[in-house]
């Protein structure tokens, strides 16, 4: 957590964190915020611990909560923070929805669209995954992952979806696509699901490669079986709001595992949010 205090709202959280921050990599308990939501967050090794800069995931259950896909393209052409996007669209937890265009930074660099809104209808070749929600039948998946290099039916499959994202493909099937050894290193936010279709929220502080990163989350005991990346470095963010405080981590820690004492928010073209499902 940031130590600016517009970050810091959340001390009063105290529920939520770092009671584990001691615990043996890829074991600490979960944390119930509501039914549906918890929270973890994972050190890998005794440095990542003291400092405070682990992976944070957030684990969502689609029976609980709804996915948002929200686009400065869509609203009034505004890119927003992460927690300005929270706290505009009443949201309880926000994530990157993609990468932007350096050309046209609204644009997503993969193929987005929501509903009648088309962000971007491209399909990038290089992009191997897609996440859709908001199905058009109710007997559809509420949320699917789906490997455009695999499952040769994808286009039909994301037809089938109001709200499509398209990013690179991390794991897919439970393990490993591509990616080889790396030797940058930065914070990522990913997003993924595990074994029982629950969406993750992913966001590595850690500055990892994109290929340890993987091996990384493989390790941990969140049963994952796919995950895409949405975004590097200080623009990587993760935003919850619970109970009555806020927090937002960004993807930023030094090469020494080190939280800078100040942590900037970017203005963010795009992001995936989740509200609370209102039972009918």
């Amino acid at each position: 957590m940031g130590r600016n205090p517009r970050f810091q709202t959340l001390i009063i959280l105290t529920c939520l964190l770092l009671l584990t921050a001691a615990a043996p990599a890829g074991s600490p308990p979960w944390e119930k915020l509501d039914e549906g939501l918890h929270l973890n967050e994972f050190f890998l090794n005794e440095q990542t611990a003291d400092n405070e800069c682990g992976i944070i995931v957030l684990k969502i259950d689609p029976a609980h909560y709804d996915l948002q896909l929200l686009t400065a393209s869509e609203h009034d052409r505004k890119s927003r923070t992460i927690s300005q996007w929270s706290k505009d669209f009443s949201l309880v937890a926000a994530i990157n929805a993609s990468m932007y265009q350096g050309v046209d930074y609204l644009k997503s660099t993969g193929y987005m669209r929501n509903y009648r809104h088309n962000n971007n209808l491209h399909i990038n070749r290089s992009f191997g995954e897609f996440l859709a929600f908001n199905p058009v039948e109710p007997s559809f998946p509420r949320v699917q992952m789906i490997d455009r290099r695999l499952q040769k039916d994808w286009k039909q499959i994301i037809k089938k979806y109001r709200s499509v994202v398209q990013n690179y493909r991390m794991i897919s099937f439970g393990r490993k696509r591509g990616w080889p050894r790396q030797s940058q290193r930065h914070g990522t936010a990913a997003i993924g699901m595990d074994a029982e279709k629950q969406v993750l929220f992913i966001l590595s502080r850690a500055p990892l490669s994109t290929h340890d990163l993987i091996t990384a989350l493989l390790s941990l005991s969140i049963n994952i079986q796919s995950a895409m990346y949405v975004e590097g470095g200080p623009q990587a963010a993760l935003h919850l709001r619970a109970g009555t405080g806020n927090v937002t981590w960004i993807g930023v820690c030094d090469a020494n595992f080190v939280v800078p004492d100040y942590i900037p928010e970017f203005e963010l073209p795009n992001v995936i949010g989740i509200r609370k499902r209102v039972r009918r």
